[in-house]
């Protein structure tokens, strides 16, 4: 599951800057969607994670917490998201396996197939959650220069999904020119609207792992919508097959 400032007079800042862009342009579409993913998911060491969410509308703030499992079998990835709390979502799970994301739960004889954009609690959707692989899925459309909020240099790139099977058909990446860290990305419904704009708040590591610790995702269709993830623990672990298989939910 893995992974050029601003215009200034001094002459060796400028060269620093149009050696950013260059290093920048220099990589192929596979080695910046690999930096990409590098930057923000985990290593397959890392078998585990469990996850604060806190979503906030108008009306109410509510909270969840949930257990999320990863595991590549025959080379393809895996992912379970299941419930901790609160009590009434306890028990409740999604699996996205290659073929499709189920949903299964204490009161269900069998697993559900749904999409990996539905809903997982607030506005964060399955696929944000266990987190959005761009090599394999996506492929670059555009490139451009950009800035950060602090105004430092940025690259922004639109990607467009490789088939109908991907979560968010089109996405945009704003990200550090010289560290390639993804600072926002902008996922957009298929009309072309943007969707969602998730903010990646926090950057931490773990045994030289670098992950992305905190994201906030706004939704832009209903204003004030808000929902912050935040990652509070990590494990690595052995984890059996069978907790994969949508076959053997519900089972006996």
């Amino acid at each position: 599951m893995k992974r050029l400032r601003i215009m200034v007079v001094a002459l060796p800042a400028i060269a620093l800057c149009a050696a950013f862009v260059l290093a920048q342009s220099d990589l192929s579409d596979q080695e910046l969607l690999s930096a990409f993913d590098k930057a923000r998911l985990f290593e397959e060491t890392t078998t585990g994670i469990t996850v604060s969410i806190v979503a906030e509308t108008a009306e109410e703030t509510s909270e969840a917490t949930t257990r999320l499992r990863f595991k590549t079998i025959d080379g393809e990835d895996y992912a379970r998201i299941e419930f901790l709390a609160p009590e009434e979502l306890a028990g409740q799970l999604y699996l996205s396996t290659p073929d499709a994301t189920y949903f299964f739960g204490p009161d269900l004889d069998f697993p559900i197939k749904t999409s990996a954009s539905s809903e997982l609690f607030g506005d964060a959707a399955v696929a944000q959650t266990s987190g959005i692989e761009f090599v394999g899925n996506y492929t670059i459309a555009e490139r451009r220069e950009a800035q950060l909020e602090n105004g430092s240099s940025a690259i922004e790139v639109d990607l467009e999904a490789v088939d109908f099977s991907v979560a968010f058909q089109v996405v945009t990446v704003l990200a550090d020119s010289e560290t390639l860290r993804p600072a926002k990305m902008t996922l957009y419904a298929l009309s072309g609207i943007p969707f969602y704009k998730v903010f990646f708040v926090s950057y931490d590591e773990n045994e030289n792992d670098l992950y992305v610790k905190r994201q906030r995702i706004e939704n832009q269709l209903i204003a004030g919508n808000i929902t912050e993830l935040e990652i509070v623990e990590i494990t690595r672990e052995e984890i059996a097959d069978e907790l994969f298989d949508p076959e053997q939910l519900g089972a006996p």
